[in-house]
């Protein structure tokens, strides 16, 4: 098995936008230019993050779509095997994640929900159990949850945070507004549609 490659962050980044791309690419094979047409990024730095991952497969006329797909997925330690997740906060946001369709052809599986509101727990409907916030321990454990997505009130991110942390999970996607504060070694990749527009605008 390949080791995890450390990248840079902007490679990373770039990578996984890659293998989004692959994903849906109809042919067998893709060029560098073809790449470069679709992201804007320029040849020399696609050859060079792709020389960062260890990949030197490239052939005369562009990189086997299959191949290279698999390629990322290795170095970033995306392998074949499901990596399980949660959605902590049924609001509005929260909610509007409970689809499949969220995270549908990916290793991710959505595995529960909470939510401090019972009532809403009983309410809204899941492919997906719904569990009330205080029985997130045991079932983080359970299904062996290792991911979670952050919709709380911002009042409630930082002791939902160390809550997930106590149960287990080794990462955590904050779409709230609050900075959390989390031990050496827990992942926080913080998501705010403000934010996204002011860095487009």
């Amino acid at each position: 098995m390949s080791a995890i490659v450390v990248l840079p962050e902007v490679t990373r980044k770039r990578m996984l936008i890659l293998q989004n791309l692959l994903q849906n690419w109809q042919s067998e094979k893709i060029t560098s230019v073809q790449i470069s047409e679709i992201t804007g990024w320029k040849d020399s730095l696609i050859r060079h993050d792709l020389w960062l991952l260890g990949y030197n497969k490239g052939i005369s006329n562009g990189y086997l779509k299959d191949d290279l797909q698999q390629a990322i997925s290795l170095a970033l330690g995306f392998e074949s095997k499901e990596v399980n997740c949660c959605i902590v906060g049924l609001n509005r946001l929260g909610a509007a994640l409970l689809d499949d369709a969220t995270t549908e052809g990916s290793v991710f599986k959505i595995k529960a929900g909470f939510d401090s509101n019972v009532n809403r727990v009983e309410i809204l409907r899941s492919t997906f159990p719904l569990y009330p916030a205080t029985e997130m321990n045991w079932v983080i454990k359970k299904e062996n949850i290792r991911l979670a997505i952050l919709t709380v009130a911002d009042k409630d991110a930082q002791s939902m945070c160390d809550r997930l942390v106590k149960a287990g999970v080794t990462g955590i996607v904050n779409m709230t507004g609050r900075i959390l504060k989390v031990p050496d070694g827990i992942k926080v990749e913080n998501v705010s549609v403000i934010t996204a527009l002011k860095m487009v605008n």
